[in-house]
């Protein structure tokens, strides 16, 4: 059970780090540079 809770709090925190980036920065989309896109 730890796990699972763990995994989905960590996906969590990623999306809402990826939401409020896109929100604030809705240029962040696009990667300026080639290199970025990994």
């Amino acid at each position: 059970m730890g796990a699972i809770i763990m995994l989905g709090s960590l996906l969590v925190l990623i999306a809402v780090i990826v939401g409020l980036v896109l929100y604030f920065d809705p240029e962040a989309r696009r990667a300026p540079t080639p290199e970025a896109e990994g």
